[in-house]
């Protein structure tokens, strides 16, 4: 019989899958890992049955993690078209996997424009903001819907600064193991004539700078919700000046949980890493990232809760998956928790 085992897609440098994996296999949860700047040699079969090959390894997965498996980082030898095709291919069973899997995680990834639009939906508060190819103009759009009395799902712009954003990702990688950074910029409306360090012609997200009182970083890990808040001194010191930024582990305002719950239960979540800013108690709602990364976090406010909370999740699900729950080293358990009990 085909063993039932917890399968993570990610690449060899993410932290976070390295340290679930290990706390995993040492409570008794067999784990595999496919990495996508890792698949030189690689020989997989997928069984539509339910059943996956790895290098010979016949099992069953019962929870499937797909974290940073860009194709991006898979150096090919092969002439372009065989390169893409090799890439499409890798990217395409990855995205499949809910087919033998019976948990997938990190599959639904709502991109900013359909999360704004839910969020709006739900009530949420939203900075008020377009996508563009053309940010000075669309600006003036904006101001001119300010002050002209025109549609707004947020408050008033503080002093015409702005926030231009990627669409996607904030970085690409080129080539496998190099990335190039595309980070977000808070500017004056006279700056946006400049260049913003994307292609002329590039869609971005443009938004009015909403003034705040508190930042927080939230991740949603199974039914948990778990918080930091994030201080600093410029917007963009969490890139430029890491060493500067401080970061706390605190409970999660009323306003800020109640909004995570019902966006994660609209995009059916088990993980995602939110950004929240919170205007006078007000939880404003920037973006979801469904494979933020949160060692950084831990580490800065020196706690480990998520990766304990991601371990729970992903541990009950596993025994779920193969009919039961079993124990593990009592040691172990003190230290993940004896369940998941839910925070926020």
């Amino acid at each position: 019989m085909a063993e039932h085992c917890v399968l993570l897609l990610s690449r060899r440098g993410d932290r976070e899958a390295a340290s679930v994996a290990s706390l995993l296999r040492r409570i008794g949860v067999p784990v595999h890992r496919l990495d996508a700047d890792g698949l030189e040699g690689v020989e997989a079969t997928c069984e539509p049955g339910g059943a996956m090959t790895l290098n010979g390894h016949r099992f069953v997965p019962t929870v499937t993690w797909l974290r940073h498996f860009s194709l991006r980082a898979a150096p090919v030898a092969h002439p372009a078209g065989g390169q893409m095709l090799y890439r499409d291919s890798w990217a395409a069973l990855a995205r499949q996997l809910a087919v033998v899997s019976r948990v997938l995680i990190g599959a639904t990834d709502p991109g900013q424009l359909r999360q704004l639009a839910r969020a709006r939906a739900l009530g949420v508060r939203v900075p008020r903001g377009v996508v563009t190819t053309d940010p000075a103009t669309a600006a003036v759009r904006l101001d001119d819907e300010r002050t002209g009395g025109g549609p707004s799902t947020g408050g008033p712009s503080a002093g015409g600064r702005y926030v231009v954003k990627a669409l996607d990702r904030h970085y690409v990688e080129p080539e496998p193991g190099g990335l190039a950074w595309f980070l977000p910029r808070v500017l004056e409306h006279a700056e946006l004539r400049g260049g913003l360090g994307v292609p002329r012609g590039t869609p971005v997200v443009l938004q009015e700078y909403v003034d705040h009182d508190a930042e927080f970083r939230v991740y949603l890990v199974g039914r948990e919700i778990l918080s930091f808040a994030v201080e600093k001194d410029r917007p963009r010191d969490v890139w430029s000046r890491p060493d500067r930024v401080r970061v706390r582990s605190v409970e999660t305002p009323a306003a800020v949980a109640g909004a995570v719950r019902a966006l994660a239960t609209a995009w059916d979540l088990s993980y995602g890493a939110f950004d929240f800013l919170s205007d006078r108690g007000e939880a404003v709602f920037l973006e979801m990232n469904a494979q933020g990364d949160w060692d950084w976090f831990e580490r800065k406010a020196g706690v480990d809760a998520v990766t304990r909370a991601a371990v729970r999740t992903v541990r009950d699900l596993h025994w779920s998956a193969t009919g039961g729950s079993r124990p593990g080293p009592a040691d172990l358990l003190t230290f993940l928790g004896a369940g998941p009990g839910p925070r926020g």
